[in-house]
């Protein structure tokens, strides 16, 4: 009972934590899609293409995998037919649209942030099965509160469901040690393994955990190498089954699914822009500033202690950890490094910070075991810290704001990109997928100000002197990795910009406490990106001389 009673603690916790601030960026009146670039299209397969109760599986697009976009489908559907989401009038307005897909969101993110929250019970549940409840509910409270997660479980984005079923796989590789049906509990792991996969392609890798403690177990059993292959065969077998049914579209939509993960993984060989630039090598860029900011430096370091420390002793914990090297292997090979794709990762930092602790307790003197609480609140700052600025108002609101409040009617504002996500939403259609249905909306909007988009090409000098708007809008999204390489373009608009403009304003929602932003991984900065206003030094003089907008 106080094994339950402590689970059900931990779940509630944690989703209590994950429900604060997951209503960020939800679409409204002025944008009529999230700040987050990729919500969107998972909503648009999710909900507007599939629908599971008739018969529609196929998202149309399988850069990774189908099953947490059909798991929000059947969530939301299911919602939407007991009137929890309210349906669309005949002849929707746009901004009834926009309302729909905030209520749509807002639900598909509850989901996302139960997976979230049970992930930190079943990675409870398996350190406690090998370290005792105490350093069990340590590991789930690390996973509870470890930042990254947290924010990244207010998306409706496919990185926390995969990590939930990447956590059930390695739960049944350490339940295998004392189960009463071995089989039983490997094909389960292997479904879990088939799952995982069937969220994000590479997340199969979670299945060698299951394979190392199979291999572990039966080897001294009679006939043990045969019983470890008939294992490995069938496990195998049911994890690409899982696989098969939780993404049809590999059979059911071949053509479309091959064009799709042939362009994955020619994206992540390739990279990713110039995000990824010049970061040296992955497995390092991984551990900073992905690891460190995402799990903090002290549970990043702690974690692979208690590995070290004790993980080496405990064989039940093997597969997990070679598992979780080849993950780390893998995705550090690649040349798009975002720090979401560590996720698989953090159950086994967790569970390291819960072996550490279950050692520590009884080998530091007292005067050194208040390093253990202290772990938890490092975690905790830093999450609070990122939560606060995804209830703040964010830097693209305030932007909106104060251009309205203070510049004057019929100025042209520019942009040196095509405005997106990361765009101030001077007209609401920003967050549109494609770059020229954007340029469009934007162009055919009529608003309080003339809107100017000075790409393609990106970054022109040329353009800017041609056009020569009042002012101009960049974003730390659009300009940082450009600035950082030293790209030509932009030092050479830079520095027209700096000729004929003067900064205005600085506009900023950025973590207070937690360190360098510079050093912010990029998908953290969806929620706290700067926004940069210039203005032209004669405008700016009129402007002043007139007292600002009427």
């Amino acid at each position: 009972m106080g094994a339950w009673a402590g689970a059900i603690a931990l779940f509630v916790l944690a989703f209590a934590i994950r429900y604060v601030g997951i209503s960020w960026s939800l679409p409204n009146e002025t944008h009529y899609y999230s700040y987050h670039p990729d919500e969107w299209l998972v909503l648009l397969a999710s909900y507007f293409v599939m629908n599971p109760y008739a018969g529609d599986w196929l998202p149309g697009f399988y850069n990774y995998g189908t099953l947490p976009m059909t798991l929000w489908s059947a969530w939301l559907h299911w919602l939407s037919a007991f009137g929890v989401i309210t349906p669309l009038p005949e002849n929707p307005t746009p901004l009834q649209l926009a309302q729909l897909r905030a209520d749509l969101l807002l639900w598909a993110r509850v989901l996302t942030a139960l997976l979230g929250a049970g992930t930190a019970v079943v990675v409870a549940r398996t350190l406690a099965l090998v370290a005792g409840e105490r350093a069990g509910l340590f590991a789930g409270l690390a996973l509870a509160l470890a930042p990254a997660f947290v924010v990244h479980s207010r998306f409706q984005t496919v990185d926390v469901p995969t990590t939930f079923f990447v956590a059930l796989t390695f739960y049944q590789s350490v339940a295998l040690w004392n189960a009463p049906n071995r089989w039983r509990t490997l094909l389960w792991g292997a479904f879990w393994a088939g799952c995982a996969a069937g969220s994000k392609y590479n997340a199969g890798l979670a299945i060698l955990a299951l394979w190392v403690s199979w291999g572990l177990l039966t080897r001294r059993d009679a006939g043990g190498w045969y019983g470890m292959l008939g294992g490995i065969l069938a496990s195998a077998g049911v994890a690409l089954l899982t696989f098969l049914l939780a993404c049809p579209g590999s059979w059911a939509d071949s053509e479309k699914f091959w064009r799709d993960f042939r362009y994955e993984v020619r994206h992540v060989k390739q990279g990713h822009g110039e995000i990824f630039t010049d970061t040296g090598l992955g497995w390092v860029y991984h551990l900073y500033p992905n690891l460190t900011t995402g799990f903090t430096l002290t549970g990043l370091v702690l974690g692979l202690m208690g590995w070290f420390w004790a993980g080496r002793r405990e064989r039940a914990l093997w597969g997990i950890a070679l598992a979780s090297l080849a993950y780390y292997l893998l995705i550090g090979s690649a040349e798009v490094r975002f720090m979401r794709y560590t996720f698989p990762l953090f159950p086994t930092l967790a569970i390291g910070l819960g072996l550490w602790v279950s050692e520590a307790a009884g080998k530091l003197q007292r005067a050194g075991r208040w390093l253990i609480p202290v772990v938890l609140m490092v975690q905790a700052v830093y999450t609070t810290d990122y939560t606060l600025c995804m209830v703040r108002p964010d830097a693209r609101d305030q932007a909106v704001e104060w251009i309205r409040e203070n510049i004057s009617e019929r100025s042209v504002i520019a942009f040196p990109t095509v405005p997106w996500f990361y765009t101030p939403p001077l007209f609401p259609e920003t967050g549109e997928l494609f770059w020229e249905e954007r340029l469009k909306a934007m162009q055919a909007f009529e608003g309080r100000y003339r809107l100017v988009s000075l790409a393609p090409p990106e970054w022109s000098a040329e353009n800017l002197r041609l056009h020569q708007p009042d002012y101009v809008l960049i974003s730390e999204f659009e300009a940082r990795d450009v600035a950082r390489i030293g790209r030509p373009d932009y030092r050479a608009f830079m520095q027209a910009l700096q000729q004929d403009y003067v900064l205005l304003e600085t506009f900023s929602n950025g973590p207070a406490l937690v360190g360098n932003r510079n050093s912010l991984p990029h998908d953290m900065l969806y929620i706290c990106p700067e926004v940069m206003l210039w203005g032209r030094k004669t405008v700016v003089e009129d402007e002043l001389n007139t007292g600002g907008a009427p």
